[in-house]
């Protein structure tokens, strides 16, 4: 009885220092791959590519102003794409009213004008930019085929210059 107790124990003591041992390589892999995300962070695929042409749209602004593809075509913008019910899209616009870009900016807000906290969402953005209302798979949707909310696209000359979730992504 006192072999196989002894012959247990040895297994066991093995097979802790073989986990132990794995445990470790386990850890120096996830460090390694840390790594590598902080030094070449991931793109998210689904964003606007960079050479992508606007597609074509008509839209009016909440001050009636016509704004289509066309008023995009010469210089740079920037745009942006909201919603009331998102966290990020609130800390952006308070990024974005604390200090506003120095491009021209149009804000596409989604949702219903009669639903305060859209109104809400857009009346604060007309402070700094030409305020839109849009629906979900709209015709903005398709033109500027925005990932998520909130999505910033710098358009240069009716194409896409940079794309992403935050101002750091877009702002030369």
């Amino acid at each position: 009885m006192t072999q196989l107790l002894v012959v247990v124990v040895g297994a066991v003591g093995a097979l802790t220092v073989v986990n132990f041992l794995l445990s470790m390589a386990l850890i120096r892999r996830v460090r390694v791959l840390q790594e590598m995300v902080a030094q070449n962070p991931q793109r998210d695929p689904s964003l606007p590519k960079t050479g992508e042409a606007i597609g074509s749209f008509h839209a009016t602004t909440l001050e009636g102003e016509p704004l289509s593809d066309e008023t995009l075509k010469p210089g740079v913008s920037l745009v942006g794409f909201f919603t009331a019910h998102c966290k990020p899209c609130g800390v952006l616009r308070a990024q974005l009213l604390e200090s506003p870009p120095a491009l021209p900016f149009v804000a596409f807000v989604e949702g219903r004008a009669n639903d305060p906290e859209v109104g809400e969402m857009a009346e604060a953005l007309k402070r700094i930019a030409r305020v839109v209302y849009t629906e979900h798979n709209d015709a903005l949707h398709q033109a500027f085929k925005p990932a998520s909310y909130p999505t910033l696209i710098r358009v240069e000359n009716g194409v896409v210059a940079a794309s992403g979730h935050a101002l750091a992504d877009v702002l030369p």
